[in-house]
């Protein structure tokens, strides 16, 4: 079976799984997991694809958050469209942090560095702008966006039922746009970049260009996801761009595996429902957490789905 026959059937599954689960608790878990999965997929595209530790992402994710509300706010847009304006700014914020980074060959350890503190800068910022985004309180956002479904017209999207679909539909366009990416011309060069990208660029691959490319691509998905998610969740807090949300995306990525586009969402659906399996004090569950993801990615450094097809490949080698 190939693998946009799996993922097919994965997708079919899942959309089908509301009929037999009729649990909230499970279905929340869901969403959060496929929004998640979202962020990792398109962070696995700048990591897994052309070898860049990006810690920019959670920033786009955030400041996607704060923008997307802003424009409902201020200039009286809909969700919709100020989510448009909202990737819109992070492409620009993207073109801009990519291009020195990538002016200046920055790779590994270095390019981690400064995009960590590009993030951490705009943490700060909207940490510090308290009359714009309220600081450290955050913002509650008890508006809920509209949406047109077939024999209903526009209807608030609220209900658990109505955003699991909603977002297992934008996680099934992820991961359609990242195939496309990785399996097009642009896709090869990615791959010669992460492999070598100084004998990439004697073969003639614009390097800077098919960095920035994959870059832009994924902070622009990352800023989907940070709409759709703080909408869904009902709230924006700084805590969106700091540091351990960075973590928390290359965990999922690490965790799920690299190899496939779409394996950061096992990750991403491991790391959510974890904590909630693990019924100990807050303390105690962190370590224990913490714990489970460390000695998974020493055992298993090629994630759940890596681990997993070299076993089956292995068995049919065998028969």
């Amino acid at each position: 079976m190939s693998a946009g026959s799996r993922l097919l059937l994965a997708a079919v599954a899942l959309a089908l799984l509301p009929v037999v689960v009729k649990s909230d608790f499970t279905l929340t878990i869901l969403v959060f997991s496929f929004l998640l999965g979202m962020l990792a997929v398109s962070f696995n595209l700048i990591f897994g694809y052309t070898g860049q530790l990006s810690m920019f992402h959670a920033a786009a994710f955030g400041i996607s958050a704060y923008a997307t509300y802003l424009a409902m706010t201020h200039w009286g847009t809909s969700f919709w469209t100020g989510m448009l304006l909202a990737a819109a700014l992070v492409l620009a914020l993207s073109v801009i942090v990519g291009t020195i980074c990538f002016r200046f060959r920055l790779k590994e350890f270095y390019f981690a560095v400064v995009t960590l503190a590009f993030s951490e800068m705009a943490r700060l910022v909207v940490l510090n702008w308290n009359d714009v985004t309220n600081g450290s309180l955050g913002i509650i956002l008890q508006e809920k966006p509209n949406i047109w479904l077939p024999g209903q017209g526009v209807v608030k999207l609220e209900g658990t039922l109505m955003w699991y679909y909603v977002s297992l539909v934008a996680l099934v366009l992820t991961v359609i746009v990242c195939w496309r990416v990785v399996n097009s011309w642009m896709g090869r060069c990615f791959a010669a970049i992460r492999l070598n990208d100084e004998l990439g660029d004697t073969l003639g691959i614009n390097v800077f260009r098919y960095k920035l490319v994959a870059f832009a691509v994924g902070n622009i998905i990352a800023a989907f996801t940070g709409g759709l998610y703080s909408f869904y969740l009902g709230s924006i807090e700084p805590g969106f761009l700091s540091i351990d949300q960075s973590l928390a995306i290359v965990a999922m990525v690490l965790l799920g595996g690299r190899g496939a586009i779409a394996a950061p969402v096992i990750g991403a659906l491991v790391l959510t429902a974890l904590p909630h399996m693990i019924h100990l004090g807050a303390e105690m569950r962190s370590i224990v957490y913490g714990g489970i993801l460390i000695i998974t990615i020493l055992v298993m450094p090629q994630g759940i789905y890596g681990t997993i097809a070299g076993i089956i490949g292995k068995r049919r080698h065998a028969v």
